[in-house]
């Protein structure tokens, strides 16, 4: 059976109706002991009974501005690590201005009147953990409204890794830019807090096993709250200016994967750091291989906070037939007895926010990799113009006219560099280099490369085939591709000359190899001839191609259209 993982990622853009003609609230928001605006403060529009009428949140200078309705009588405002404060409004007319003074918490454990979830065992620092839970939440809160009323423009990267085994190595992975429309969210989760609890965070479908993770609108959702249980965590040496806030599902039930893990708070900072969780429910040996997620925060320095990388590890299983070794005993032989035995291995999905702009102008940029390479031909010459590709990836770039080449916003991980010709994009192919390397977050590596044109790589393989003359100068590269874009190997491959209305057989001939190729230099090929492909297998013919020779080289790709 096959695990994965499924990010939903959703394009949210909720802003709030503003009425020209209504009256407006502003003002600013300041720490009441030092004066200091406070950025990142949500403000909310209450009426008589307490419900939210409208919401904004504070820039980098603590401003804010909030449109009126005549149901409007108060406004709160809430900011982790910050007592939350309510304002009544002035009375008067037009645009009113109100300045709200917030008293930084001593401590984020101040202690808080709650009622706790009746299936959650009574703990002695119950309020001190639900005084971090209301901080918390505080915290995701900024995460939802900064998306509705500054929604920023991201550019968002997203990746799929396959691991070593059961082991945190990766072996490879894919990168992809989300998507060509830029979008204004980095991760959504594909259902409610009220879902989760009801159904789980994995669900089947069509097979697969899919599973979810929680995003700030879950957790801050007052369903999540009810149906788990909280604690103050033991601290980590690891993180030793934050504090964690456990949970774990209150009503576990058979057959329903449920997640356990904790929520970290920045104590000096006063900030949401990351959550981390790992999934319940599963398999006594899966769940020892760790399946889980992380969640990441980012606060920005217009006070924005918005989740800037996530990821999920699955783990997944096969199933496969061993048979145990036949032996004597006494004069009796033991056949061999067939075992069936499970293997797994672990795979991560997830994501990353390289940038991040905003409509006034505010910019935010990952600290990623970059490759830089100088790059020239085998003659020592700069390769000016020459395409470079990493290996299952979007990350592209060409070099300068001094070889320089700069690939930016890396994801962690390993990566392949090819080289891209446009003349080879119908096989599909690209050619390979020796390029491989390791990118770590924030750093930079230098590397040298010596360019293959395609040209000396059909020469190469004609070479290697011994079938090239120097000063042959006329060559020919094609590959012999399923419909799907999968390559045929093993197929013959030879050529008739088209001479008015005649056919002439080339002499030679090639097999193609594991990747589909095969390359003609020379021998009869002349610039203008038009040339018929012949693709067979054991004297069956499987295929025909029609090509025009260009001047020097000519790639071809060759339909086969079923698997011979």
């Amino acid at each position: 059976m096959r695990f994965r993982a499924v990010l939903f990622a959703s394009l949210l853009s909720a802003g709030l109706a503003v009425d020209l003609a209504a009256q407006e609230l502003h003002g600013t928001v300041r720490d009441s002991a030092n004066r200091q605006p406070i950025a990142g403060a949500v403000l909310m529009l209450l009426d008589t009974s307490g419900g939210v009428l409208g919401r904004n949140i504070s820039n980098e200078r603590g401003e804010y501005r909030l449109v009126l309705s005549d149901r409007t009588q108060r406004v709160r405002a809430v900011r982790i690590g910050f007592r939350p404060q309510e304002v009544a409004i002035p009375t008067s007319p037009g645009t009113t201005e109100l300045d709200i003074a917030m008293r930084a918490l001593p401590t984020l454990l101040e202690p808080v009147r709650v009622s706790a979830n009746a299936h959650c065992p009574r703990r002695s620092d119950e309020a001190t953990t639900f005084a971090l839970l209301e901080q918390a939440r505080a915290g995701l809160l900024t995460i939802v409204v900064a998306r509705e009323a500054n929604p920023a423009t991201l550019v968002r990267l997203t990746f799929e890794r396959t691991m070593e085994g059961a082991s945190d190595r990766i072996a490879s992975q894919t990168v992809r830019t989300d998507s060509a429309d830029r979008v204004t969210t980095s991760f959504n989760a594909a259902h409610t807090a009220t879902d989760f609890i009801q159904r789980g965070f994995m669900a089947d479908s069509a097979k697969r096993q899919i599973f979810f993770a929680p995003d700030a609108d879950v957790l801050l959702d007052q369903g999540f709250a009810d149906g788990y249980c909280f604690r103050i965590v033991d601290a980590d040496p690891a993180r030793p200016n934050e504090i964690g806030l456990g949970f774990s599902a209150a009503d576990r039930r058979r057959n329903r994967v449920d997640i356990e893990g904790t929520l970290w708070v920045d104590t000096v900072a006063r900030a949401l750091r990351d959550i981390e969780h790992r999934y319940v429910g599963l398999d006594r040996r899966i769940e020892a291989l760790r399946p889980g997620g992380h969640v990441y925060f980012r606060e920005m320095a217009n006070g924005i906070v918005m989740i800037d990388r996530w990821s999920l590890r699955l783990v997944g299983g096969q199933l496969d037939t061993i048979n145990t070794p036949a032996f004597a005993q006494g004069r009796r032989l033991t056949l061999p007895i067939p075992q069936v035995r499970a293997s797994f291995h672990a795979s991560e999905n997830g994501g990353e926010v390289a940038r991040a702009t905003w409509p006034d102008g505010s910019i935010w940029h990952a600290s990623l990799g970059t490759l830089r390479i100088h790059a020239t031909m085998s003659d020592g010459r700069p390769a000016i113009g020459t395409e470079v590709h990493l290996i299952d990836t979007q990350y592209r770039a060409v070099a300068d006219s001094n070889g320089n080449i700069e690939i930016h916003d890396l994801v962690p991980g390993p990566y392949s560099l090819t080289i891209r010709d446009p003349r080879l994009a119908p096989l599909g192919f690209e050619i390979a280099t020796s390029l491989h390397f390791v990118a770590d977050r924030d750093s930079t590596l230098q590397r040298e490369l010596v360019a293959t044109t395609t040209e000396d790589f059909v020469i190469g393989r004609c070479v290697a085939k011994r079938r090239y003359t120097p000063g042959d100068s006329v060559l020919l590269i094609g590959r012999a591709l399923l419909a799907d874009g999968t390559s045929v190997k093993g197929l013959t491959i030879s050529l008739d000359a088209q001479i008015g209305n005649e056919r002439k057989a080339l002499p030679e001939s090639f097999t193609t190899d594991s990747d589909g190729l095969f390359q003609f230099c020379g021998h009869g090929l002349q610039p203008g001839m038009t040339v018929l492909i012949e693709a067979s297998r054991d004297g069956d013919h499987i295929a025909t191609t029609t090509v025009v020779l260009r001047d020097n080289l000519t790639a071809v790709s060759v339909p086969i259209g079923s698997r011979p």
